[in-house]
């Protein structure tokens, strides 16, 4: 292999980890990490300095460290390769933690990243057999079905599908472009009080793969989630998360 490396300082990207936090420190590393890729500190085909240059900055014994850029590569954002080091390679991953009320548009906008969606669906329907066995919605229940793909600039990030009464949508499908529907919501006196969700794996098929830009049958996670006020429902979502894109994860802190 041949070719120039750019490598980084580390004193122009990063900072020591913070000895006292209750996060790990392996995931501190990788939290500045994700967080200057994000930024456009570290862009494609930079280097990171030597393992031994990132062990004495972070403070971090050489297990941590490797635990650390281990998880990164397993995610895209780095390659490694022997005497040559570790080579960025793309954006983070959107975290996302389901036991919180954080919407994608918010995650993506606080990666740095701009959220947008391509809306390709936005009718009125009244909920049939079918929709109430889905949602949970009564028979006869008139709603606003919604089906988006939403991206982080232009990475695909996870398509979106609600059923919302009609009655909460005072707005047009073209105010979701740029605009997160639980804002929406929200700003006409829809806030959820509660949020009951489910995950299941489902397999790519052919209305999904275009988007996704994987192939079909690739193994993908699908939430529903079902937003409560007044102990009423009034919003079903059936999100379809990109495998490597969305990365669905938390802790319990003892």
């Amino acid at each position: 292999m041949t070719g120039e490396r750019t490598m980084v300082a580390f004193d122009e990207v990063f900072t020591p980890i913070t000895p006292t936090s209750r996060a790990p420190r392996y995931a501190q590393v990788i939290a500045q990490i994700e967080t200057a890729i994000r930024r456009g500190l570290l862009t494609e085909g930079l280097y990171l300095p030597p393992e031994r240059d990132l062990c004495d900055g972070f403070g971090v014994a050489r297990t941590t460290l490797r635990r650390a850029m281990g998880e990164l590569e397993e995610r895209g954002a780095v390659s490694r390769t022997r005497r040559r080091g570790t080579r960025i390679e793309g954006a983070a991953a959107i975290d996302y933690h389901p036991a919180t009320s954080h919407t994608i548009f918010e995650l993506i906008t606080a990666s740095h990243r701009q959220p947008k969606s391509t809306v390709e669906v936005f009718e009125h329907v009244t909920a049939d057999a079918g929709i109430a066995q889905l949602t949970g919605f009564r028979i006869g229940t008139p709603l606003v079905w919604m089906v988006r793909d939403r991206s982080a600039s232009d990475v695909p990030v996870a398509r979106l599908e609600n059923y919302v009464i009609a009655e909460a949508v005072s707005f047009g499908g073209d105010e979701l472009i740029d605009a997160s529907l639980d804002v929406k919501l929200t700003a006409h006196g829809w806030t959820s009080e509660r949020i009951e969700y489910e995950l299941e794996a489902i397999l790519v098929d052919e209305t999904l793969d275009q988007f996704m830009r994987v192939p079909v049958g690739t193994p993908v996670l699908r939430e529903h989630r079902r937003a409560f006020v007044a102990g009423e429902m009034f919003n079903y979502s059936r999100n379809t998360y990109h495998p490597v894109n969305y990365r669905i994860h938390g802790f319990v802190d003892r």
